[in-house]
């Protein structure tokens, strides 16, 4: 019985390995389930988390993009959580100090109070959330829907534009009229 055997190399051609080229439109940085913590004069004010995160440093197209999830809580000044807001995806524009969070869309507030919504846009500037898309807002036993909303960062304060649906008011509510006379 006769064996005959071959031997077989392995090689790379680098001519190859540097044709293979990453497209320019393409993310600078990727990072994978990240968590940043963003303060202003040593408080920690807001903590950003997301399944994906692609940097996109071009001059005329500075941004960044999260996906698979994300999550923004709001600090006060004493560190404790105001409100939280998720999403499936987001854009933070640096240079107009703004995040967009869009698809699934949920911002709570330490209330309990629950805003549902399909695109959200966090003003940095002006600590503002607002949209211009249907709105639902659930409130204890209410649920108020609506077309936009404008509100503060931590969603304790908040305006629907044009709202519709019913109010249930308890007589030791803020919105109630006995509580407005005082």
């Amino acid at each position: 019985m006769i064996a005959v055997g071959t031997l077989l190399s392995c090689s790379n051609d680098l001519d190859k390995v540097a044709a293979v080229e990453v497209p320019a439109s393409g993310p600078d940085r990727v990072t994978l389930d990240a968590e940043y913590v963003y303060s202003d004069s040593g408080r920690v004010t807001n903590r950003l988390w997301a399944g994906r995160i692609e940097e996109f440093a071009a001059r005329d197209a500075q941004r960044t993009e999260l996906s698979d999830g994300l999550e923004l809580d709001f600090f006060d000044r004493y560190g404790a959580v105001t409100s939280i807001l998720t999403a499936r995806q987001g854009t933070i524009l640096q240079d107009q100090h703004r995040m967009e969070a869009r698809e699934q869309v949920v911002f709570t507030n330490a209330k309990g109070e629950r805003l549902e919504t399909e695109r959200l846009i966090w003003s940095q500037d002006s600590d503002r959330v607002y949209t211009d898309r249907p709105v639902r807002v659930v409130r204890g036993k209410s649920v108020i829907h609506g077309i936009g909303l404008t509100a503060n960062a931590d969603f304790s304060r908040y305006r629907i534009l044009r709202p519709t649906g019913e109010l249930y008011v308890e007589p030791t509510d803020t919105l109630a009229p006995d509580a407005q006379a005082e």
